[in-house]
């Protein structure tokens, strides 16, 4: 239980971070409208924070050391 808990917290944070990330681009430095960006924000962030703790969750399992750590 604490293993899924500390993914999925994991989860939330990487695509709350770059749902926000690509928020701010989107509205402060393109001019777009919130309400026309949000869900495709939303969506890449979601789909990106999935392959990125899905890989992070691999290497863990398998035992790898990040880059740096060797």
């Amino acid at each position: 239980m604490q293993k899924l808990i500390h993914w999925g917290g994991q989860y939330l944070l990487a695509a709350g971070t770059m749902f926000a990330l690509l928020v701010c681009i989107d509205v402060f430095l393109r001019g777009e409208a919130f309400a026309t960006v949000w869900p495709m924000s939303l969506a890449w962030s979601l789909m990106a924070a999935g392959i990125f703790i899905a890989s992070r969750y691999f290497r863990s399992n398998s035992g790898a050391l990040p880059p740096g750590r060797r």
